[in-house]
């Protein structure tokens, strides 16, 4: 049932209800989740964001988030609003997808069916990935999705085909952060690169019919990434698809939002009311906003 307003939960006690005690084990042992950025805030020299993000807070349904809203998803706390329609919205600091689906099984008692995927990242990896080294599941979720079983026919929760996946890549500039890799880009093998273009995705029905939106704002961020994707926040049948899905996703990825893939030191790039103003804009499409950077 759906907590009350107010309710923190930790993300590994909602593994033990959903998975079972040692299914729950084998997941914490198997999967990593990222520490957070490690900036430095105030003279005391506190690092307030680099708590890796465990908890899930239900919070009421806001039109407009604020900056505090933002802090407190910074410093590692999923917020969860449900709207008065029966949609909810998840703010994320780190792309952790497998939590996001084990926490809403336990509290809405609803999977997807097909999830939209929109990111500079595809979050997917080859299994020899996965044998070599214990993964991160901001990294690699697209892949380990499979492993997230269905209650009673134990099919998969969703499968690599059931995550309809976009990106696009502005052309670096000397004012980014990090250095790109191009691992970060993999898709599963039936992928071609034309079909990763939201031009194609949004003209693909089985894309249009998903019922998870996961919006990453590293996708929209800096202007120049701006630039190649905002047709798609243009786009009449995306902007459907948004305001229908019954989960969204929104994900700040905050060393991400000023380019690169390998960002050293791993801290905020970018500017976090900038991500703000986007994430208010992501939530409302098409609202009044003009879409320039």
């Amino acid at each position: 049932m759906v907590p009350p307003l107010g309710t923190v939960s930790d993300i590994r006690d909602v593994a033990r209800e959903v998975l079972g005690e040692e299914a729950a084990a084998r997941y914490e042992q198997r999967i990593h989740r990222w520490t957070g950025p490690e900036d430095v805030v105030g003279e005391a020299g506190a690092k307030p964001y680099e708590g890796r993000q465990l908890t899930f807070q239900e919070c009421p349904w806001q039109d407009t988030l604020r900056l505090a809203d933002l802090d407190r998803v910074l410093r590692g706390t999923v917020q969860v609003m449900r709207g008065p329609g029966g949609q909810t919205d998840y703010v994320l600091r780190d792309h952790h997808m497998l939590d996001v689906v084990l926490y809403h099984y336990r509290t809405a008692q609803a999977l997807p069916s097909a999830l939209f995927h929109a990111d500079r990242h595809s979050d997917w990896c080859k299994d020899s990935y996965l044998e070599a080294r214990i993964p991160q599941q901001a990294a690699t979720w697209w892949r380990l999705l499979e492993g997230l079983k269905r209650p009673g026919s134990g099919a998969p929760v969703l499968t690599e085909q059931d995550v309809h996946f976009t990106t696009a890549a502005a052309s670096r500039t000397g004012s980014m952060s990090g250095r790109d890799v191009g691992a970060s880009v993999r898709v599963p093998w039936f992928l071609e690169p034309a079909q990763l273009q939201w031009s194609h995705l949004v003209e693909q029905p089985q894309a249009l019919a998903s019922d998870w939106v996961s919006l990453d704002l590293d996708f929209f961020q800096p202007a120049p990434q701006l630039r190649v994707s905002r047709g798609l926040l243009r786009d009449a049948r995306f902007q459907g698809m948004l305001a229908q899905a019954r989960v969204r996703v929104f994900v700040l990825s905050p060393q991400f939002t000023n380019g690169g893939d390998r960002i050293e030191p791993w801290e905020v790039q970018g500017s976090v009311p900038s991500s703000l103003r986007l994430l208010n804009l992501l939530r409302h499409l098409p609202g009044r906003a003009r879409l320039r950077p």
